[in-house]
């Protein structure tokens, strides 16, 4: 009974995760089944239809919208079906949507286009009740494909994995081209060894269940991807006639064998001293645990000390010495340097951004924070606010984020309502907090009342209506103090969210109680390691006698940083690729960078309730953050949160 509990528990928490993933829409084509081609055969249906096949979805869209013009109601209805189709597929999803509103059919193919461009703004809990609505009883195979890739697609962007999975086993069940099935499959496996071997053994349907085996597969696939693994043996003896034998399973053997290598001889470029050494050991110990754990050995680690030493030296250096990769470097400046040499042989794991396109072998990983504010974003925008009210410090740091938070809402198509600064240095914040929800406005209307009439009247504050969401940056000192203040100030109704930077990392019920209902999101071994995490970063860093949040992400920063060494060419080949990190699960842009995402909780009772990975929407890729003038010191590196 005990087990059905965890069952039941990891289901409704696996329900409200979300993750980094990209639509299956992506790895598997879906045929043009969503719109019946009228019958009018002439030279602009020839162009459209040659523009389509050209990829130049936009200028097809437009040609069928012409053709839309001249026919029956019946026939425009197809042909601006058909232009719908192709600006959602060019990427206009505005055009799509404008020309779905005025179509009056409800055929499957419009309901799956209506679902398609729901998927695409992010809005997932609307795509399912679309999707929900199909009568799949007089569904074509071609159709039948596209229900399944939308429905897993939807399940990724609102973070069930495993019913994500399931929808991808349904589709290896339709007919499919080869290398089609191979790359469903593939996200498939991939999807599930998101997941924790604990988690995924707790998930275990019953054996007749299609889903055991693909879960016994990607469990044997984490624990040793090679021929000589025993559990894969066993898997094949049990599965002969298992599709993932034909072309799958060599596949990911092979990709196995290669991410998995040793380490070999690591070179790590960190400053021994200088305004960034307390971050750079701390960096440093994540890196030598992770040597430990991975490759039982930390002998073939070497540090060369950035500070005063150009980064040309250190990297012919480190070549000489023979050096198979390098870590670092971790401020700006000297990455940028690393960007500049003409010679890069060897894969280089650094530890800030790039501007531009990273060089070859080379990437970058780093706490960005404004990646964190990209996902707290998706996390409200999936939950269905709209209207935001931003309360951030009176620093360059929060002006910074609070204005990408800004960007990127707007971006998304909500509103930014009101933006209130505070003062980090007080410990009373109820000027800012009227002023923010327009209490202020309230007692002022009061006192004119009262002077107008000269009468005794009863007076009730009342804050702004105008809003569903409050996001607040501030640090856990902070937090703790602003959440009570705003639940005075008649804000208990209005959700809070916020970035990591609010959790400091511990779990305190008594002091973190303050901060009840606030959601935020951070690495996955501060929220719930058991389920994404392999390496142990909790037990880890406290051998290294570390207890705040920023030593615990920047630890994990390292231990990252070592197991991203193997990865680098899986991830950087395939964009699909995932690998479960400690700071988040790690992708790869063909640019070079590596996105982590993170996990998403929030505070009851004091303790962290963890809702699963941040939502991953397909909006929210394209985001830059803006540029600001700051100072050297406040710029040069990416401060974790």
């Amino acid at each position: 009974m005990e087990h059905s509990n965890d069952m039941s528990a990891l289901f409704r928490r696996l329900f409200f995760i979300a993750i980094i993933a990209v639509s299956l829409t992506h790895c598997t084509s879906v045929p043009n089944g969503h719109i019946e081609q009228p019958a009018p055969n002439n030279a602009l249906l020839e162009q459209a239809q040659l523009a389509s096949s050209q990829n130049k979805h936009l200028q097809a869209a437009k040609l069928y919208e012409q053709l839309a013009k001249n026919v029956s109601s019946n026939e425009a209805e197809n042909f601006l079906g058909m232009a719908a189709d192709a600006y959602l597929k060019g990427g206009d999803i505005n055009s799509a949507e404008r020309i779905v509103a005025t179509l009056s059919s409800q055929s499957t193919g419009i309901q799956l286009l209506q679902a398609s461009i729901l998927l695409k703004q992010g809005k997932t809990e609307q795509s399912g009740r679309v999707l929900d609505a199909i009568n799949t009883g007089l569904l074509t195979n071609s159709q039948r494909i596209e229900l399944h890739t939308l429905r897993s697609s939807a399940f990724f962007q609102s973070g069930n994995l495993y019913e994500s999975a399931r929808e991808r086993v349904k589709l290896d069940a339709l007919a499919l081209p080869t290398d089609e099935r191979i790359l469903n499959q593939n996200a498939l496996v991939e999807t599930l060894q998101l997941l924790s071997i604990q988690a995924l053994d707790i998930l275990k349907p019953v054996p007749n269940d299609p889903m055991f085996a693909w879960i016994e597969l990607a469990i044997a696939l984490k624990v040793q991807p090679s021929n000589n693994n025993p559990a894969i043996t066993l898997w094949r003896q049990n599965y002969p006639t298992h599709s993932a034998n034909n072309g799958l399973l060599p596949h990911l053997l092979q990709k196995g064998q290669q991410a998995h290598k040793p380490s070999g001889k690591v070179a790590v470029f960190l400053p021994n001293t200088g305004p960034y050494a307390s971050t750079a050991q701390q960096i440093r110990q994540g890196i030598m645990s992770a040597a430990y754990t991975l490759d039982n050995t930390t002998t073939n680690v070497t540090f060369y000390d950035s500070h005063n030493t150009a980064i040309t030296t250190l990297y012919q250096q480190a070549l000489r010495d023979g050096m198979q990769a390098i870590i670092g470097p971790l401020d700006k400046q000297r990455v940028a340097e690393l960007h500049q040499l003409p010679d890069h042989s060897i894969p280089v794991i650094a530890l800030n951004k790039f501007e531009g396109n990273a060089p070859n072998q080379t990437v970058s990983l780093s706490l960005n924070p404004e990646d964190d504010v990209v996902q707290v974003a998706s996390l409200a925008w999936l939950k269905g606010y709209q209207r935001a009210l931003i309360l951030t410090p009176q620093t360059k740091f929060g002006q910074r984020l609070a204005s990408h938070f800004a960007n990127i809402w707007q971006q998304f198509g909500g509103t930014i309502n009101g933006v209130q600064t505070y003062n980090p240095k007080q410990a009373d914040y109820s000027t800012s907090i009227k002023s923010l929800l327009h209490i202020d406005n309230s007692q002022n209307r009061f006192k004119q009342l009262r002077r107008q009439l000269n009468l005794s009247i009863e007076f009730k504050e009342r804050r702004r209506q105008d809003v569903d969401f409050i996001f607040l940056i501030a640090s856990p000192r902070d937090g703790r103090l602003i959440k009570p203040q705003l639940r005075f100030h008649h804000a208990t109704q209005l959700p809070v969210f916020s970035t990591g930077k609010i959790y400091d990392g511990n779990h305190n019920p008594v002091a973190n109680s303050d901060l009840d209902d606030v959601y935020f999101c951070d690495i996955p071994s501060l929220i719930e390691p058991n389920n994404y995490v392999e390496i142990d970063t909790t037990s880890l860093s406290n051998q290294w006698g570390l207890s705040g949040g920023s030593s615990k992400r920047l630890f994990a920063l390292g231990v990252d940083a070592y197991q991203a060494i193997t990865q680098i060419d899986r991830l950087k080949n395939n964009t699909l690729a995932r690998f479960s990190g400690s700071t988040g699960i790690l992708s790869m842009t063909p640019q070079g960078k590596v996105n982590r995402q993170l996990s998403c909780a929030t505070f009851k009772r004091g303790k962290i309730k963890p809702l699963g990975l941040a939502p991953h929407l397909e909006k929210a890729d394209v985001f830059q953050p803006l540029e600001h003038t700051a100072t050297p010191n406040a710029s040069s590196i990416a401060i974790p949160l």
